[in-house]
């Protein structure tokens, strides 16, 4: 019975070392174990940070926004700025984000046209008169900026709220992104 048992086993061993194990195709696998993020993942990161930018704005009498798009280091707004910008804007306007206050944004094109008007580029950081300028020609009460920092192992995402008529910061957040090829490309394109 021991010889039957060492008999298969040895049969069983040589099939096994004489056959090549091939798991599938390497696209195969880089579907199954994605390491890059999807649209899914980006709207999650906006809702959270408007969710902690917004917090605590309650005693702001604030009816409406203005969303810029986000810049990198340069001051240069990339792809990845303008999405993220989109992304926010959708988060804000999400009627059941907010318990008892709704936000109302300014349009993208009339955001531009304004921009143009007062000769101004995008920025993380505007002056009081700018931000009092954007605010009054937007007919807004605060100007959501924000900026993109390459950290190397993720990207780092800061915004702050800031209110048109005093032009003091009233509320930031700040929130990390994975840093995947995807995102590094739409931050290098401007």
């Amino acid at each position: 019975m021991n010889m039957q048992k060492l008999f298969y086993l040895l049969i069983l061993s040589f099939f096994v070392s004489g056959c090549e194990v091939k798991m599938g195709p390497a696209q195969f696998w880089d579907k199954v174990f994605r390491t890059q993020t999807d649209s899914n993942y980006y709207r999650d990161k906006s809702e959270d940070l408007i969710q902690n930018l917004t917090a605590n704005v309650a005693e702001y009498e604030i009816n409406k926004v203005t969303v810029m798009d986000l810049v990198d280091e340069e001051n240069q707004s990339p792809v990845l700025g303008e999405y993220l910008s989109s992304r926010l804007v959708e988060a804000i306007t999400k009627k059941y984000f907010f318990k008892d206050k709704i936000f109302r944004v300014a349009q993208k094109g009339e955001v531009n046209e304004v921009m143009a008007q007062l000769n101004l580029k995008p920025s993380y950081s505007y002056n009081k008169e700018e931000i009092r300028e954007m605010g009054k020609a937007l007919k807004s009460q605060a100007v959501i900026t924000g900026r993109i920092t390459d950290l190397g192992t993720n990207l780092d995402i800061h915004l702050t709220l800031t209110d048109v008529m005093s032009g003091e910061v009233i509320a930031s957040a700040t929130e990390h992104l994975t840093r995947t090829k995807f995102a590094v490309e739409m931050l290098r394109h401007h």
